[in-house]
């Protein structure tokens, strides 16, 4: 997965705000989920497997980058929409 699908499977879910990257294991499974883990609902969304632990922290190290990367370009669109509307509003 490059950071485009990786956007592209985050942007799906407008509404949710995920905040963490985790790992969940299944018997001899590793997934990577991604998880709203400021709401009370803790929504979770699955982005892969990894082969084995090794693999699983390189891949949570980058998802999470990416994650920060993402929500910190978010907020900045956020800012900019928001500065549009006060500037709108005062003139």
């Amino acid at each position: 997965m490059n950071f485009t699908q990786f956007e592209a499977r985050i942007k799906q879910w407008p509404t949710i705000s995920f905040t963490t990257i985790i790992l969940s294991r299944h018997h001899n499974d590793h997934e990577i989920y991604a998880i709203d883990d400021s709401s009370t609902v803790k929504t979770r969304l699955f982005l892969c497997q990894a082969e084995d632990e090794n693999h699983a922290s390189l891949l949570i190290k980058q998802f999470t980058f990416w994650l920060m990367k993402f929500n910190a370009a978010q907020r900045a669109l956020q800012e900019d929409k928001a500065c549009v509307k006060i500037s709108l509003l005062s003139e």
